[in-house]
């Protein structure tokens, strides 16, 4: 089907109208309220941490209407959130197949494309945010146009840009994600909008599917009216607790608890929960089961969940609907899942992370052992589910793993602290800090988080790297005026400036090994790298002077991160003042 002729182009998100009926083709009122488009189309879990973002826009714009871009697969579950003016979907994965089989011509899909970008660009919106990071969104961005694009877009070459510094660090964070703790649903709200109000994940479902819900879950034994939704499955196999581990911890918790387990999921999780199930049988589990993978809406899942005790759960779309619907979650973060980036945003939740020094892995690790899901036992996870129950003490004899509580920072951001088991001191310095120095360059506001009390453990170490690479980024700086001068002289020396490019390269690829080799460094050698990548400049001088001002940018940093290890008063690590901070900032 062409997007021109797409019956679901424009769904308006009201309560009385069908989500999918077509909306107009363009702004019929074009009043001085603000008008936001947001592109979020790969991921479910993605379109429900996009809430905070939601009310964030209308703290900063009140008044101002905001449209969704959607794969189709996705408009149920943005029709559950709130905030919204109207989803606009279209068939992705559809052009994306078509355009591999080359089912069309180029020419066709270009010119069907432009036909459905077309009514967007004529909206004229004031803010577009990306969330997708990607070429196609990037192009999507770019073709509908707004003074104010935020994310990924295609630069005037073809190339990929992606503006707005919380959207870059978004983009880079997976370079140090161990030091990393911002959550996603906060970097979205910061970098579409800006700092503000604490606000948590929000979606809304009606009075009939709740009514459904109810009667699914109703039983005739008064005592077995409470149930625990398990959530086995997962997208990646890589990211799923064991299906032994589940059904044993279920039937420990059975032995004191007497409600039922409420198995969802889709129906690709067969297989997954008959081995829980086998499991929990053998294990001597006595209470009742329903099994409702593949059989539910989102909406009716998404009710299923509002009516159930708890969320024992993998890292999946669904927790992130039971966040948003204010159920206690007990997170299983194994495999390449790290909490701090996409765990259960806000208070009343629970992570468990192994202790393993290689935990979390890299997304493009294959792990043959996958030895992190055997240190989370089940005897411990069942101690804890009592206790969110209210069924048991804290279990303060965790072995293996740590334990997190969700919660809301000084900032009013989301955050989680640890309840019992040991984080690395280095780990937790570097986060700490680093938490504090991307908050307040990128905000301009004064962080309320507290800084660190002693130095790094590897203070000696990191500064010993910081002293050996400034006065090589001095050399490099000199180097990249050079090439500023040589790339705008009337008549230019392609030859010397060749040379000097030659040069450059093989000094930033030195720097650069250095700068990753340590916590103290690695984040601003991203951003460094990242800055010279997005270089969106017409003509030889403008793209000469934006490295150089690159170059000069991670200097700066680099020296304000050698005193951050050096300046002590009273036994604390002090804190620059913010003006020091704009010296250092990042694009």
């Amino acid at each position: 089907m062409s997007p021109g002729s797409d019956p679901t182009c424009c769904a308006r998100l009201k309560q009385d109208v069908d989500p999918e009926t077509r909306a107009p083709n363009a702004c019929q009122d074009r009043s001085d309220r603000r008008h936001v488009l947001i592109l979020n189309i790969t991921r479910m879990g993605d379109l429900v941490q996009m809430g905070p973002l939601l009310s964030r826009l209308a703290e900063e714009w009140p008044g101002c209407s905001v449209d969704l871009v959607v794969d189709r697969r996705f408009a149920p579950v943005a029709a559950m959130l709130p905030g919204l003016r109207e989803v606009i979907t279209y068939d992705f994965h559809e052009l994306i197949d078509e355009s591999r089989a080359a089912v069309k011509d180029v020419v066709s899909l270009y010119r069907e494309m432009a036909a459905w970008i077309r009514p967007l660009a004529e909206r004229r919106y004031d803010r577009i945010i990306n969330l997708t990071f990607n070429k196609s969104s990037a192009l999507l961005a770019a073709s509908i146009g707004a003074p104010d694009i935020r994310g990924a877009r295609s630069a005037w070459d073809g190339g990929t840009v992606i503006n707005n510094p919380w959207m870059a660090y978004f983009a880079d964070m997976h370079h140090f994600r161990q030091i990393n703790r911002f959550n996603l649903v906060d970097v979205y709200a910061l970098g579409g909008s800006g700092p503000g109000s604490f606000a948590p994940l929000r979606l809304t479902i009606g009075a009939e599917v709740q009514e459904w819900a109810r009667h699914t879950l109703s039983t005739d034994d008064p005592e077995r009216t409470a149930w625990i939704a398990v959530q086995a499955g997962a997208s990646d196999v890589m990211k799923a607790w064991r299906p032994w581990y589940f059904g044993r911890t279920l039937a420990l918790v059975s032995r004191q608890w007497c409600g039922g387990f409420l198995f969802l999921g889709a129906e690709s999780e067969r297989g997954v929960v008959a081995q829980v199930l086998q499991a929990y049988r053998e294990a001597g589990g006595r209470n009742p089961v329903r099994n409702e993978l593949g059989r539910t809406t989102v909406a009716q899942a998404t009710a299923l969940l509002a009516a159930s005790r708890l969320l024992l759960t993998n890292d999946t779309g669904p927790m992130h609907l039971a966040v948003a619907m204010g159920v206690p979650v007990v997170d299983l973060s194994v495999g390449h899942v790290d909490f701090w980036e996409t765990g259960p945003y806000g208070p009343g939740h629970w992570v468990l992370q192994p202790d393993l020094e290689c935990a979390p892995c890299g997304f493009d690790q294959v792990c043959v052992h996958q030895a992190c899901k055997d240190r989370v036992q089940s005897d411990q996870v069942a101690a804890l589910l009592l206790h969110v129950l209210g069924q048991g003490p804290f279990p303060s004899d965790i072995r293996g793993f740590r334990v997190y509580q969700s919660d809301v920072d000084e900032d009013g951001l989301g955050t989680f602290r640890c309840r019992t088991g040991r984080e690395p001191a280095d780990v937790v310095w570097y986060a700490s800090f680093w938490r504090r120095y991307w908050y307040e360059t990128f905000t301009g506001v004064q962080s309320k988080v507290p800084s660190p009390e002693i130095p790094p453990p590897d203070a000696d170490a990191a500064r010993s790297v910081i002293e050996d690479l400034v006065p090589a980024l001095d050399r490099a700086c000199a180097v990249a005026d050079e090439v500023v001068r040589v790339a705008t002289e009337r008549v230019v020396d392609v030859e010397r400036l060749r040379a000097l490019q030659r040069s450059l390269s093989c000094e930033r690829e030195r720097l650069v090994t250095s700068g990753m080799s340590t916590m103290a460094t690695r984040p601003i050698t991203t951003a460094f790298l990242r800055a010279i990548q997005s270089d969106d400049m017409e003509g030889l001088g403008a793209m000469a002077r934006h490295h150089a001002q690159a170059y000069r940018r991670w200097r700066a940093q680099l020296v304000y991160m050698r005193q951050a290890l050096g300046i002590r008063r009273q036994g604390k690590v002090q804190t620059l003042p913010m003006d020091r901070y704009a010296s250092a900032a990042v694009q």
